[in-house]
């Protein structure tokens, strides 16, 4: 089972796929994820991917791809079920995506698209905060620390993301839809399209996408 999960930052794909794999013997790749390990690891892909992201435009299709293939491909080969959460984003990644999965004699099982109001995006992103040490992530308004602006965990202070900035949010937004809209169209018109409105409570967004997930393995 291989699932792709659409939408821009902020509206709760990783911690539903977190919580998809969680439940399911399912592989998340979050290329958001490995963009973040790479530039923490100071890798070559790290360094290139940076710059683009600190100026709030997509990374280029070649490094994702890469930073994908290098995942996918040493992945233990008895997992056979994934969860791409914030990859496919161009028509081409998608393309690429087609070309790894057929490699695994598989196809993509469903397109989930996680809609959201643009200003309640804005608020949830501009409002995250994240512990540099154990990259746990926080919000100033919905998932407070016990004490403020320090880390439950390690105790240290939280950082906002530099892609967390509102104008970098609405400059990433922009560029995310003018290259991903057309995602929509490419896998609706394969009928593996799903839309669901990731503005609800984070049970009833999961409990929509778990019923995907059985109806799949019936």
């Amino acid at each position: 089972m291989f699932i792709v999960f659409i939408g821009p930052p902020g509206v709760g794909k990783g911690t539903q796929a977190n919580m998809l794999a969680e439940k399911y013997p399912m592989f998340k790749i979050s290329t958001g994820d490995l963009l973040r390990e790479a530039i923490r690891e100071k890798t070559t892909l790290g360094e290139r991917a940076k710059s683009f992201m600190e100026r709030g435009e997509l990374v280029p299709d070649a490094l994702v791809i890469e930073l994908v293939n290098e995942k996918v491909s040493t992945t233990s080969k008895d997992i056979n079920s994934f969860i791409f959460d914030g990859f496919p984003r161009t028509i081409e990644q998608a393309k690429q995506l087609d070309g790894l999965l057929l490699s695994k004699k598989s196809s993509i099982s469903v397109a989930v698209n996680f809609a959201m109001d643009e200003e309640e995006r804005v608020t949830r992103l501009s409002g995250r905060r994240m512990c540099p040490k154990c990259q746990r992530t926080y919000h100033i308004k919905f998932a407070k620390p016990k004490i403020d602006n320090l880390c439950d965990y390690c105790n240290v202070d939280l950082i906002q993301r530099s892609d967390d900035d509102e104008a970098v949010i609405r400059q990433r937004s922009s560029v995310y839809w003018e290259q991903t809209r057309p995602l929509l169209d490419f896998y609706d018109q394969r009928n593996l399209l799903q839309t669901i409105d990731a503005s609800r409570n984070i049970d009833l967004v999961f409990k929509d996408l778990d019923n995907f997930v059985a109806n799949l393995k019936k």
